[in-house]
């Protein structure tokens, strides 16, 4: 049976233990030399038995002191170990309560994280709804611009007055004519005209100027609420980005929702309130042009300004068919995302709520 020498150090360090170890062993070694004869025995005298009590309670007393020295220690060692492992169990209880506290401060930082994103995304919901609205106004001018196109080719291509139906044939508003094509429709009018010999009927002729004042007139009452819907300074309709610019920190870190749409909803709105304004000063100068071709008092009735306007008016229709398509397209697709944030929510809300 091997015996752990480490266990029993300690208790051999311990000064009762030591001096009662050198008190055994030095009585021990003095009752020796007795019993050996190297000290000559006294005679049983008084002496004698007082020498012999001293050996015996000094032997005794030496393993009383080193019985009572391990028992001392082993007490030592023992309320040592208890104290260090209540320490131990403290100090584990210390860094329990702190990883607890470290779990609580993650959890309620990522709370506040998502609270933080969730507040951001409603900002560019928001945001998202007041472009919408703009884009909203935007269609409702760009019909206004296509209700008010479509009663000028109308009133132009009014049925009954030949002047009018060679002048604007309806194949300049067909964009599958090619616009090589579409280039010597004027020049193809003027010479049908000259061979015609409309010019010297006179009741064509007057036809064609009470035309000339309805075209006019009609033009002189659109021109004004054109001119009112433009807005080249783009301070009327504007898209904002406020959102998107000032929160890119917290938008960075978004996990709460996807905001890829979002940011390409900016650029598109971006090129959509551009071309509006491309759109309206086209239109603008297509009325301007069409007021002036008609104006009696200006004798523009010629080749030149006749190919002017009928290529103004093709580019005019071309232009707001495809900014119309443009733009329901562009107001679709908002809606889309407008509807996904909303589905999106509402899921957000129902789990919170379960």
């Amino acid at each position: 049976m091997s015996i752990d020498f480490s266990k029993i150090a300690p208790y051999l360090k311990d000064p009762l233990v030591l001096i009662g170890f050198f008190l055994f062993l030095a009585f021990s070694f003095c009752r020796y030399l007795i019993k050996r004869g190297v000290v000559p025995a006294l005679p049983p005298t008084l002496g004698f038995r007082i020498l012999r009590t001293i050996l015996l309670y000094g032997f005794i007393l030496g393993l009383l002191l080193i019985v009572l020295g391990f028992a001392l220690k082993y007490k030592e060692l023992q309320d040592t170990k208890h104290a260090d492992e209540a320490r131990l169990a403290e100090q584990r209880q210390k860094d329990e309560n702190e990883r607890i506290d470290r779990l609580k401060a993650a959890a309620a930082a990522h709370e506040k994280d998502i609270s933080e994103q969730r507040q951001v995304v409603a900002r560019l919901h928001s945001e998202l709804d007041g472009n919408l609205a703009v884009a909203e106004q935007l269609r409702r001018n760009t019909v206004v611009f296509l209700n008010n196109f479509n009663t000028l080719i109308a009133i132009t291509r009014t049925p009954g007055i030949k002047l009018l139906d060679v002048m604007f044939p309806k194949e300049n508003l067909d964009l599958k004519t090619s616009d090589a094509d579409a280039s010597g429709l004027a020049d193809h009018a003027m010479d049908q005209i000259r061979d015609s010999g409309l010019l010297s009927d006179q009741l064509e002729r007057e036809k064609f100027t009470a035309a000339a004042q309805a075209v006019s007139r009609t033009i002189e009452a659109t021109l004004s609420t054109a001119q009112s819907l433009q807005d080249p300074n783009g301070k009327r309709y504007t898209f904002t980005n406020t959102v998107w610019q000032n929160d890119q920190q917290t938008l960075a870190k978004v996990i709460v929702a996807d905001i890829t749409p979002y940011q390409e909803s900016y650029s598109r709105l971006a090129l959509l309130r551009a071309n509006y304004d491309v759109v309206g000063a086209h239109f603008v100068e297509y009325l301007t042009a069409l007021h002036s071709f008609f104006d009696p008092s200006k004798h523009l009735i010629t080749r030149d300004s006749l190919r002017s306007v009928l290529t103004q008016e093709r580019y005019c229709d071309s232009l707001l068919i495809r900014y119309a398509d443009q733009l329901a397209l562009e107001m679709a697709q908002i809606k889309a995302l407008q509807k996904k944030v909303e589905n999106y929510s509402q899921q957000q809300t129902a789990s919170v709520t379960q």
